[in-house]
This record gives structure tokens, C-alpha cells and sequence, in this order.
């Protein structure tokens, strides 16, 4: 799990400086939602951003840390999401750990 997430993390890194580097953002992004299947990926890269969101709510006890991490999601998509479980990752001795926190767990 640990590689996939780190995995997860470079590439995305890479393909957001690719981005930048190559592309205008946000003609690309309108040309991008134009399309239909436009709108079904971003839709569907949202929903699930949402759901990981939601699941940074339940492990995180604070909200000033799961805004931030809402809004790096929202920014940064993916690229906040690997982080947060590389993050997850290393401080997690097992599942219950990793799903819910070890201030869930410890209780």
C-alpha cells in the first residue's frame, strides 16, 4: 500500500508540473468541461474526492486540519489524496489504524 501511495504521489506531481509547464489551465479546463465525457470525469474525480474527503473527516478529531486537506483536494485532487494516505500510511500500525485514526483506535 505504501508503494501504490508513493506511486500515486510522484505520478501526480509529475503530471501537475507536466501540466503546468505545457498547458493553459483554464482554457484547457473549459475545453475539458465542453465535452460530455468531460463533465462525467470531473464529476467522477469530485464524487470520489468527496468520499476521500469524507474519510479524512472521520480520521482527522480537528477541522481546521480536514479543511485543509478538503481544499487540497479540491485544488490539487489526487496529488492530496496520495499524500494524505502516505501520510496515513506511516503513522498506522494496522487497518483500524489506517481507517480510523489512532485516537479511534486508542480508545
Amino acid at each position: 500500500m505504501r508503494v501504490l501511495a508513493w506511486f500515486v504521489v510522484t505520478g501526480m506531481a509529475a503530471a501537475v508540473a507536466y501540466g503546468l509547464a505545457s498547458g493553459g489551465f483554464s482554457d484547457e479546463a473549459s475545453a475539458i468541461w465542453s465535452l460530455p465525457w468531460g463533465k462525467v470525469m470531473l464529476i467522477d474525480l469530485y464524487a470520489g474526492l468527496a468520499m476521500f474527503g469524507a474519510w479524512i473527516a472521520v480520521r482527522e478529531r480537528r477541522a481546521l486540519p480536514v479543511a485543509l486537506w478538503w481544499v487540497g483536494l479540491v485544488v490539487l485532487g489526487n496529488l492530496a489524496a496520495g499524500a494524505y494516505l502516505v501520510g496515513a500510511l506511516r503513522g498506522s500500525d494496522d487497518a483500524a489504524d489506517l481507517l480510523l485514526g489512532r485516537s479511534a483506535t486508542s480508545r
